[in-house]
């Protein structure tokens, strides 16, 4: 019995080797990567664990507060409030609707990077950081693209996520609990959508709707301008947000699978359709680049720029 089953594995042919990924496969798998570990990368040799993401992104909302400033000037602790609104008010606003604290008020990363980027714009002697910034196009866009990560994993992992996985038993019946146990996600397609778009561009909304972008020195309550014309990187937060979804499809309400791509991979197109906005904003000079959305989408709901006002004489008259 054993002699033979010996020969048999002996004359048995080695399986073939997997084959090897092509290139693209192989940039997809680092793109992934690279965005996995951008969530949580800390800034090396540092005494304190500090957020490179956030240092980006306080770095970047501080120096566009600035150049709305033009040449006023303004109380530091206004400016400096002002721009951690414009900042951490995204993913406030949805730590609010999930009723949870704050994330980047969850350790000493985000509030340190904050301020080191506050420092670096407004403190640093000579405003060398603020002028290599604004002035120096390839630092300005590598730290765009860098920015475009935060945007990314704003509308997935700190938005749409969140909502996804938030759930209190208190709020909802015996039968609901149990399906969530079964199903693995809470909340519901809206929420989830809504806390995507909030987290990726709700800190530019609120920082419009205070007019404390640096525009002006008086805040005052106002209709934001993302209302009567929503600009181009908050239609990218909620094209963006719908786009994850679709893709993860948690509940099911659509015609196909869950997650049809991998989470990661779905996380990277989010981040590759910042990048590319940006890039057509920023190297193109396209002034929106999502302006084609609302005269492809409003005909179908025969929805125009303003609504209301005096009835209009039509069917009703002549049926």
């Amino acid at each position: 019995v054993v002699l033979p089953a010996v020969c048999a594995a002996w004359g048995k042919a080695a399986p073939p080797p997997p084959p090897s990924p092509g290139v693209l496969q192989r940039v997809l798998d680092f793109m992934v990567e690279t965005l996995r570990l951008a969530e949580d990368l800390m800034i090396p040799h540092l005494p304190v664990g500090i957020s490179a993401l956030d240092t980006v992104l306080a770095v970047d909302t501080c120096a566009a507060y600035r150049s709305a400033m033009g040449k006023e000037r303004h109380p530091w602790l206004q400016v400096f409030v002002s721009c951690a609104i414009c900042c951490f008010g995204g993913t406030t606003m949805t730590a609010v609707l999930l009723g949870q604290p704050p994330g980047w008020l969850g350790s000493l990363s985000s509030p340190t990077a904050f301020i080191i980027g506050y420092w670096l714009i407004f403190l640093c002697p000579g405003d060398v950081p603020y002028k290599a910034v604004t002035r120096i196009f390839p630092l300005a866009y590598v730290l765009n693209v860098i920015n475009c990560m935060s945007g990314a994993h704003g509308v997935t992992s700190w938005g749409s996520e969140k909502a996804l996985h938030a759930f209190h038993f208190e709020a909802v019946s015996a039968e609901a609990a149990a399906v969530h146990t079964r199903s693995g996600f809470a909340g519901s397609g809206p929420f989830a959508l809504l806390c995507g778009t909030l987290s990726g561009c709700g800190g530019g909304v609120l920082g419009a709707f205070l007019c404390c972008n640096g525009a002006s020195p008086q805040w005052s309550f106002s209709t934001p301008p993302t209302l009567r014309k929503p600009s181009a990187y908050v239609k990218l937060a909620a094209l963006s947000s719908i786009t994850y979804y679709c893709l993860r499809n948690p509940h099911s309400f659509l015609p196909w699978a869950q997650d049809v791509v991998p989470t990661g991979v779905a996380k990277v197109i989010v981040w590759v359709m910042w990048v590319a906005v940006m890039t057509a904003q920023d190297v193109f000079k396209v002034a929106d680049p999502l302006g084609w959305v609302f005269p492809v989408l409003s005909p179908l709901v025969n929805l125009k720029g303003e609504v209301g006002g005096p009835a209009e004489a039509g069917l009703y008259e002549e049926v």
